[in-house]
């Protein structure tokens, strides 16, 4: 191989890993604020439905966010999360 090729080939991976940790970090980030969130509505609330577990979890960290705001004035989680029902 080429001296340009292991060049281009050696920027690849090396790009390539930056992405890579780079979302592992935005997860790991939007992972604990899930967490989080479900660990102040367990204090609160002591149990959490499966169905508003599976709404977290799956939430981008923008909505996680704004519902962790919405915590400290909420008074249920339908104040909080809002009034969407389980499937």
């Amino acid at each position: 191989m080429s001296v340009a090729a292991e060049q281009w080939k050696s920027e690849g991976f090396n790009l390539g890993l930056a992405q890579g940790e780079a979302r592992g970090e935005a997860r790991g980030e939007t992972v604990g604020k899930a967490n989080m969130l479900l660990r102040l509505f367990r204090r609160r609330d002591k149990t959490v439905p499966a169905y508003i577990e599976d709404r977290v979890r799956s939430a981008c960290s923008d909505q996680l966010d704004e519902w962790s705001e919405q915590f400290v004035d909420g008074k249920s989680l339908a104040d909080i999360l809002g009034p969407d029902q389980p499937h």
